[in-house]
């Protein structure tokens, strides 16, 4: 029997709308972080992707086409991890960011992800794998599963304390369950916050290390079907809100239901543009990668100042895994200096 139309016990996906005015100066090395739409871009340590979308004629596409970072991939076990160079030079006195694949353990079907961020390292689990381990953490209920999943349990320890040394207790049970329970090679995205990327001659990342660079990939798109922003968006205009969010994802995915000449079906797609909208060119430019915090925050602040009196929107997307939901939003800025931003949640 199909489940159509049977109740769910899974919550359903929020989204939180704001609006506000940009400031009118913005100086990229002091961005706020408390309001928005800046609470946003440090909502979450690193990013998957990061989106741009803005009139052809504009300047923000040369300007983005300047910005780049890079990230390494690692491949190592939680053992080499914890034993080898990296741990000294990078973990124990350096900034950086780790974010695992899924290590699938050989003994059961359960898995097990791994994430450092300023020198804390989480170890999500399911119960099994977590009790054989030995370590400290607590439960954490999935929203997601269904009535009777099981839940994961999260062990967060902080590497960086003196404590955390070969020889003392504490660090000893680590290494215990890295090499007896958390077993196998896993992949690694590695970030060193301190100087801005990766280095490729770094000899600790080991050999089977490999540098990726992130540079803009641009798309141009024709007479599409560009809406005149609603100048007052808010709690009395939810149709505005939703229809131009519904708008700026099929862009950012070049969509050609909003393109002028697109001729659909309408069992296919009843799709159909904001009825107040004119044709205009619009360049996409996408970044893809291991995107700290700080580089989105960066590209949007230079975006703001570049775009004066011009429109522009960013959508950044996490990654969602590694028992995360994915941190999504889209800002929107207006002619007008107006900020309107959607927390997706879900």
């Amino acid at each position: 029997m199909l489940d159509i139309g049977k109740e769910t016990t899974l919550p359903a996906p929020k989204c939180y709308f704001s609006s506000t005015t940009l400031p009118s100066y913005l100086d990229p090395a002091q961005q706020p972080t408390k309001k928005a739409p800046f609470n946003l871009l440090h909502s979450a340590p690193y990013y998957n992707t990061l989106t741009f979308l803005s009139p052809t004629s504009s300047t923000l596409t040369s300007t983005l086409s300047g910005l780049a970072t890079r990230y390494a991939k690692l491949q190592l076990t939680l053992l080499d991890l914890l034993t080898g160079d990296l741990f000294n030079k990078h973990i124990k006195t350096g900034n950086v960011l780790l974010y695992s694949t899924p290590l699938h353990l050989s003994t059961s079907s359960s898995s097990a992800t791994f994430t450092l961020i300023d020198g804390i390292l989480t170890i999500l689990c399911d119960k099994a794998s977590y009790e054989r381990a030995g370590l400290q953490g607590t439960s954490i209920p999935d929203p997601h599963a269904r009535k009777h999943g099981q839940s994961k349990y999260k062990t967060e320890m902080n590497l960086r304390l003196p404590s955390m040394l070969a020889g003392k207790k504490g660090f000893e049970r680590l290494v215990r369950a890295a090499r007896d329970v958390f077993t196998g090679e896993i992949s690694w995205l590695f970030y060193d916050k301190s100087t801005f990327g990766v280095d490729a001659e770094d000899d600790s990342l080991g050999v089977s290390s490999h540098v990726e660079n992130v540079v803009p990939e641009t798309m141009d798109m024709e007479n599409v079907c560009t809406p005149h922003w609603p100048k007052d968006m808010g709690k009395k205009a939810q149709d505005d809100v939703m229809e131009v969010l519904e708008w700026l994802t099929l862009a950012a995915i070049s969509s050609p239901r909003i393109q002028q000449a697109d001729v659909v079906d309408e069992i296919i797609s009843r799709y159909e543009p904001p009825e107040e909208s004119s044709p205009q060119n619009i360049t996409k430019t996408s970044f893809t990668g291991f995107l700290p915090t700080r580089f989105v925050a960066d590209a949007f602040a230079k975006a703001v100042i570049t775009s004066q009196g011009e429109w522009f929107a960013v959508l950044v997307q996490g990654f969602g895994g590694n028992g995360e939901q994915g941190k999504k939003f889209v800002v929107l800025k207006t002619e007008d200096g107006r900020a309107s931003s959607w927390d997706v949640e879900g």
